[in-house]
């Protein structure tokens, strides 16, 4: 299984931002390259819901990039992920640090999801996302941590990864 679980955020921002598909084209073969090679992976829900446009007139170069990856890069969860999803819904809902409404945000979103394929299949979630023990709204690491999956950024990734561009 996949070493690295890449939240949405490590998409959106590098998309946004340095690696942009006209100016480094190859940051976006090396994660399909890696992806095919079963190193990294994402829920196929985090295509769906954060990747995907509503309407298909407004669909960016990202999600025509990450269309055709479904199933390679964006895997559906099996039973280990959905049982892992409902240990971290359980740990999040009973956390009373945690404000009822960003609970709900939380688990109507991807993020619990990135960490449960992680904590199913082993591996680390990627994301952008700091620690912050003392918010009010679960937050990736905080989450993470509790279950003893470990985070690390895109950049992180790369490095360890050794690529070079």
């Amino acid at each position: 299984m996949p070493d690295f679980w890449m939240d949405a955020d490590s998409f959106i921002e590098p998309y946004r931002g340095p690696y942009r598909f006209e100016t480094l084209p190859q940051f976006w073969d090396f994660l399909k390259q890696k992806a095919e090679e079963g190193i990294i992976a994402s829920p196929e829900l985090l295509l769906e819901k954060e990747l995907t446009a509503d309407d298909p007139k407004d669909s960016d170069a990202l999600e025509k990039w990450a269309m055709p990856l479904k199933g390679i890069m964006f895997l559906g969860a099996d039973e280990s992920v959905q049982a892992c999803y409902r240990e971290i819904v359980q740990y999040v809902q009973s956390n009373s640090i945690y404000k009822p409404h960003w609970v709900t945000k939380f688990l109507d979103g991807v993020d619990p999801w990135v960490i449960a394929y992680a904590k199913a299949h082993g591996g680390r979630v990627v994301t952008f996302e700091k620690p912050q023990p003392e918010a009010k709204k679960p937050k990736i690491p905080d989450v993470a941590k509790h279950f003893k999956v470990k985070c690390i950024t895109v950049y992180d990734m790369l490095a360890e990864l050794k690529v070079k561009f």
